[in-house]
């Protein structure tokens, strides 16, 4: 004889209350929809905003906490040649870091597991690195990859991953860390930085307008930061109020604000400097302003990374 199933109560399995209540974290949030308010397109403009926005990550060599725009994100890729895995920034998978004509050759002593020639095959390398295994992070500064170089054998393997040592694909005591890390890296941040101005110069909008002086600064409307060319050889006296900027200087704008002063030369280098001196008329001159547009935001970021990469701690004096 079968049971009246009808007086039984709903099984939490079926009720669409239940359910609801449960799934109400796993559905996707919609898309912000409608006009951005003034707030809002003032922090997308923002850089700093952008760039203490994105998640936190620890460094590997320092064990900081900090905003990811502040890291260097790394993974590991094999040599075109070798096959032996390669400690490799993920920023080398969107450069092209130029062309090499022969491989590098690579100590595997114990002792230093570093790339003893710094020729190598750069385009290869970067075109394998796209399979890179879940990164690791290391603070954005030349000073720390410089030290990371010199590093044994033994201690670089405490900086490793534990999620890398135990990769099936290959031995973490054969993960080779270039010796010329961190002038690699400032070659790539350099052309990734040259590449954008030159884009931006290209534009119709005129993103970067060139200034004759300090005080024409202050004619310029949205300013979002000011590029020092150098010395103008037709205008010796453009230079004379103001010396070669140090690093994290300001300019003061209407007496309402500063916006940072980026000594071009400086962070660039002369080859990259003379490539936009030679096609590009806007950085023939002493000084130029990026326009503080939602489109430069990220020329921005990566002139403030490359200063901070680049610089030292001048806390002492």
């Amino acid at each position: 004889m079968f049971s009246d199933t009808s007086q039984l109560p709903l099984s939490p399995l079926l009720d669409p209350d239940l359910l609801a209540a449960r799934n109400r974290y796993k559905v996707p949030k919609l898309e912000p929809g409608g006009e951005l308010s003034a707030f809002q397109k003032k922090l997308h403009k923002n850089p700093y905003a952008q760039a203490l926005a994105t998640p936190v990550r620890q460094c590997a060599v320092t064990g900081s906490r900090l905003p990811k725009f502040f890291l260097l994100d790394f993974g590991f890729s094999p040599h075109p040649k070798t096959g032996e895995p390669w400690q490799m920034p993920k920023l080398a998978i969107t450069t092209n870091a130029g062309n090499s004509s022969h491989a590098s050759t690579v100590e595997t002593t114990e002792e230093n597991q570093i790339i003893s020639d710094p020729a190598i095959v750069a385009a290869d390398t970067i075109q394998r690195s796209a399979r890179t295994a879940a990164g690791s992070h290391i603070i954005a500064q030349q000073s720390a990859l410089r030290m990371v170089s010199t590093l044994k054998h033994k201690s670089y393997m405490q900086i490793i991953p534990q999620r890398w040592k135990l990769d099936a694909r290959f031995k973490a005591d054969q993960i080779v860390w270039r010796k010329d890390m961190d002038t690699f890296i400032l070659d790539l941040m350099q052309r990734v930085v040259t590449k954008t101005l030159r884009y931006l110069s290209s534009q119709p909008a005129a993103y970067i307008v060139p200034c004759q002086d300090y005080e024409s600064i202050q004619d310029r409307h949205q300013p979002g930061a000011v590029l020092w060319l150098g010395q103008d050889e037709g205008n010796e006296t453009a230079m004379l109020s103001k010396e070669d900027p140090p690093p994290y200087a300001m300019v003061e704008y209407r007496s309402s604000g500063y916006i940072p002063l980026y000594n071009l030369p400086t962070l660039l280098g002369p080859e990259y400097m003379y490539q936009l001196r030679d096609t590009i008329e806007s950085f023939r001159g002493t000084l130029a302003v990026i326009k503080g547009k939602r489109n430069t935001t990220g020329c921005q970021m990566q002139l403030w990374k490359l200063m901070g990469y680049m610089a030292t701690d001048t806390s002492g004096g």
